[in-house]
């Protein structure tokens, strides 16, 4: 629309904008409808099932496809949450509703990058931050199995593997899809490297900050922390946020130079194996040094999750 603007095409100009406004429109209606079913709606965890072994046979299909052990019984858990908990559920829809509408729509109108991509792998991550306030008090019976830090260790991962279930896909969808609107896809692997870096840093600090800052997350209104933990609310979402991008700035320099430099030439590839390398191992590094931690603290997290 700017462009068609500043060409004298002025019709045009207002055509782009009312058509980008009724786009705007619709999805945000569509959006708030579903945050109201999901709000309002019975779930699944109040619903009484009309036989038991249907019940089972679902349970059993689904299990079927995850690892065996703690690590499937942990995925299952947390995919249902993202199902039946409301409060969940609307947090998911929203993160990937925004995480699609921004990169999306700014390629649509000709005026953005795809490194905006990176949007989608950034509202994903965030799932992963205070994983244990969405346990409220049931946190309880999380806690009486986990006995070393070799069990909070394989707790965490199911639950970060759980989300890369979701998110991994999702990001590398949105950044194909804004690279084809943008018609730049020799920038593709370089988004898709970021993308995995910064979601693996988000998984890393989430992991942690899941463990250091604890928060219950109440049932019932419109609240998303109980009173009196609004601080550790902060500190765990936006310092996790900054410390994700500290943790991403040796990849954010690597893609600085690629780009810059003469002699590098066409080898922004690069960045698609070392992102996901990269990523990878922030990940794993942010679930050791936060195992430990969640081992040596269950009481004050079950504490800090019960407030709700």
């Amino acid at each position: 629309a700017t462009d068609a603007a500043s060409d004298g095409a002025y019709g045009t100009a207002l055509a782009q904008l009312a058509l980008t406004a009724a786009a705007l429109v619709l999805l945000l209606r569509v959006w708030a409808r579903h945050l109201t079913r999901l709000m309002t709606a019975p779930d699944g965890s109040t619903l009484q099932s009309d036989t038991g072994p249907v019940r089972e046979r679902g349970s059993a299909g689904l299990a079927r496809w995850l690892p065996a052990g703690r690590t499937g019984t942990t995925m299952e858990r947390t995919l249902r949450y993202v199902w039946r908990d409301p409060k969940t559920k609307a947090a998911w829809v929203t993160s990937l509703a925004i995480g699609l509408i921004v990169p999306v729509f700014n390629a649509w109108q000709g005026t953005g990058s795809v490194y905006f991509a990176c949007f989608a792998a950034g509202m994903l991550g965030i799932q992963m931050y205070n994983q244990f306030g969405q346990d409220t008090s049931a946190f309880w019976m999380v806690a009486m199995t986990i006995s070393s830090t070799r069990d909070a260790y394989v707790e965490l991962r199911a639950r970060a593997l759980a989300l890369l279930l979701i998110t991994l896909p999702y990001a590398t969808l949105v950044t194909v899809l804004t690279t084809a609107l943008l018609d730049d896809w020799r920038a593709l692997p370089e988004a898709l490297g970021l993308s995995f870096a910064l979601l693996g840093a988000m998984l890393a600090t989430g992991a942690w900050t899941s463990a250091r800052f604890p928060y219950s997350i109440p049932q019932e209104g419109y609240k998303n922390v109980a009173p009196g933990q609004v601080g550790l609310a902060w500190v765990s979402i936006f310092g996790g946020m900054i410390g994700a991008a500290l943790l991403c700035a040796p990849v954010i320099a690597l893609t600085i130079w690629l780009n810059v430099s003469e002699g590098a030439g066409d080898t922004g590839w690069v960045l698609l194996p070392v992102g996901a390398v990269y990523g990878a191992v922030l990940t794993l590094l942010g679930l050791r040094l936060a195992a430990p931690r969640t081992a040596g603290r269950l009481p004050e997290i079950l504490t800090a999750v019960s407030k709700g």
